[in-house]
């Protein structure tokens, strides 16, 4: 028996959906992980491959028993050709992933079985089942993975020449809650941190396939639990890797950032809720002098935002020196908190998933109409986008980045830690 796992990142053109994209190398930024983390848990007695559309082409002329298809809202329509294409051709199809598990009835349309939610604790369950022909609609755990238990993740399924760093994942869960994202009904509400000794083990199986950077996948590294970052840093240091995070202020303080800087960390996807103010750019002047590189991350069409928040984005991105930024428009995904509000209260413009890649405006903001949302969008992308493209290589002067010992030891300026969205 052979099963293929497959991302779906492919829009109707054919081209690649994810904007995570390092132009000068031609590479992408990092690798899914719950298809290779599922695969190591598939006897030996069955073929696995896995085939991610970011950085190969599928071969349909060789079909096999089973596909695995995972995919996000904007893909759908791609995963669900690929399922019916499939099926045609009489291969079980599983269909997951965060669309599926948010919109398990529309996706079961097109495959044999759904998983809804996480995977791994029924997963051999749902094997057993493969194996016997008896595949049931859909698959449900009914508690969440306990991170303690899982396998190193099958990175030798990857072509790990389509990337610039390997995916590593700390934790489960995000501690921000934004009312918009998915991952809690993907993951629940809880946080869960995996055991150190084991994120270890698989940094060290990830960097003997080839050693470059680790990106942290945690929605928030470490889930903002400052003890399990802290220790994490410390045996993080005696590996003299370089690593990527993402986080938010509201989980920093001067302990986990000088933390971060001695560790290796030198880059941080840092969300900015486009408050923009001095404090904040105190903030990230002062992490950027501890030699971690500031990617600023902007979502707009919160409730907070007016038309003025574009030119206010500008400016800070400006003073802020940003090597690297992203910017994204709130997209009310179904049976998130933010899309069954905006949904009982009309203001949602479109149902078409293709349009829900964060840069077109699907509903309708509370502080300026869609049209002032999608112009200004456009606006800031066309002002800013020569640093929408991830660029892992293009850092500050050697001088700039590693100062004394001593900087380490400056006073934090953070924000203060409240926010509305």
């Amino acid at each position: 028996m052979r099963i293929d796992f497959i991302e779906a990142e492919r829009d109707i053109t054919g081209q690649p959906t994810s904007n995570w994209f390092d132009r000068p190398t031609g590479k992408f930024l990092c690798p899914s992980l719950a298809p290779i983390t599922l695969a190591a848990l598939i006897p030996d007695d069955i073929v696995v491959r896995f085939i991610d559309e970011k950085t190969q082409n599928i071969d349909l002329d060789t079909p096999p028993d089973c596909v695995a298809i995972s995919y996000k809202t904007m893909s759908s329509g791609r995963a669900y050709n690929l399922a019916d294409h499939y099926r045609s051709k009489d291969v079980k199809v599983v269909l997951g992933g965060i669309h599926a598990s948010l919109l398990p009835d529309e996706a079961k349309a097109h495959a044999d079985t759904v998983v809804v939610g996480e995977a791994e604790e029924i997963w051999p369950q749902l094997i057993a089942d493969l194996r016997s022909n008896s595949l049931k609609p859909f698959y449900r755990q009914n508690r969440l993975t306990s991170l303690d238990k899982l396998k190193t993740p099958r990175f030798d399924l990857l072509k790990n020449s389509g990337y610039v760093c390997h995916s590593i994942q700390a934790s489960r869960g995000c501690c921000l809650d934004c009312e918009f994202c998915p991952t809690r009904e993907m993951f629940g509400g809880v946080f869960r941190t995996k055991p150190i000794a084991n994120i270890v083990s698989e940094i060290e199986a990830a960097i003997a396939i080839e050693k470059k950077y680790i990106f942290f996948t945690d929605d928030i590294f470490g889930a903002g639990d400052k003890q399990f970052v802290l220790e994490l840093l410390r045996r993080i240091k005696r590996m003299k890797i370089e690593f990527v995070i993402i986080s938010d202020f509201l989980v920093l303080d001067k302990d986990i950032l000088v933390a971060l800087a001695r560790s290796g960390c030198r880059y941080m996807a840092l969300n900015l809720p486009g408050t923009c103010t001095p404090q904040e750019l105190k903030a990230i002047r002062m992490i950027q002098a501890l030699g971690i590189d500031v990617a600023g991350y902007f979502m707009f069409g919160f409730r907070i935002h007016k038309k003025d928040v574009f030119k206010r984005v500008y400016d800070f991105v400006k003073k802020a020196r940003m090597f690297q930024v992203s910017f994204t428009v709130m997209a009310p995904y179904p049976n998130t908190n933010a899309g069954r509000r905006l949904e009982a209260e009309s203001r949602i413009l479109s149902k078409d998933w293709s349009l829900y890649d964060q840069a077109h405006v699907v509903s309708v903001p509370e502080q300026m109409s869609a049209e002032d949302l999608q112009k200004g969008y456009d606006w800031i992308r066309q002002e800013l986008g020569h640093l929408s493209d991830f660029n892992m290589y293009k850092r500050r002067p050697l001088w700039k980045r590693y100062m004394s010992r001593s900087l380490c030891e400056i006073s934090a300026i953070l924000p203060n830690k409240s926010r509305k969205s």
